[in-house]
């Protein structure tokens, strides 16, 4: 055992300045990943139909986080949906960290970091939840005003998300300046670095 502790301590000393740097900037970008996210929450609370700001922001950060704070960002991205819409707690946090993990692995495997893509995404994901929310709803539960809620409700909430992700993408814009390749290869090193220390 104590063989085992003087032999981390000097992996932990050994790290350079633009390693501490790289930590540094990384806990700052995803904070301020958590805090917009969480300000997303905010227009939604206000009745009526609202675009769900979150599941832009969550597909946002998907497209440059690594997988594990993805799927933290749509269990937030999914309580907040489930707050501003009378939701049955938890049922819109288990659907957003499902695409977000998926986006993820899109982007971590196939797809090219872009608008388009993101914007894409976002509107497959927001589609998606439409449907689900009216195939509960409307069919399996036949609520009343069923005849309604994709005209009225489900579709207009589905176009004004989809406008919706414009903005979001320019407010996470300059925090994706914080995650250059530079930034990944030091993080790349260092992880590296640990598992053969462990």
């Amino acid at each position: 055992m104590g063989k085992s502790k003087r032999q981390k301590k000097p992996g932990r000393q050994s790290r350079t300045r633009s390693e501490k740097r790289t930590i540094r900037r990384n806990f700052i970008r995803k904070s301020l990943s958590i805090l917009l996210l969480l300000l997303c929450w905010f227009p939604m609370l206000g009745g009526g139909v609202q675009p769900l700001w979150t599941i832009p922001a969550a597909i946002c950060i998907s497209m440059y986080e690594d997988m594990y704070f993805c799927m933290a960002a749509g269990v937030i991205a999914g309580f907040g949906i489930d707050i501003a819409c009378n939701a049955p707690l938890g049922a819109n946090a288990i659907y957003l960290v499902i695409c977000c993990t998926f986006v993820c692995l899109l982007f971590e495997q196939v797809l090219r970091r872009s608008f388009l893509h993101y914007w894409v995404l976002t509107a497959a994901c927001s589609l998606l939840h439409c449907a689900l929310f009216y195939l509960m709803n409307g069919v399996l539960f036949r609520v009343s005003g069923r005849e309604l809620l994709w005209t009225k409700i489900l579709f207009p909430s589905f176009i004004r998300t989809v406008l919706a992700a414009v903005p979001v993408y320019v407010c996470f814009l300059p925090l994706t300046k914080l995650l250059t390749k530079r930034v990944r290869s030091i993080d790349a090193a260092a992880i590296q670095r640990d598992r053969e220390e462990r």
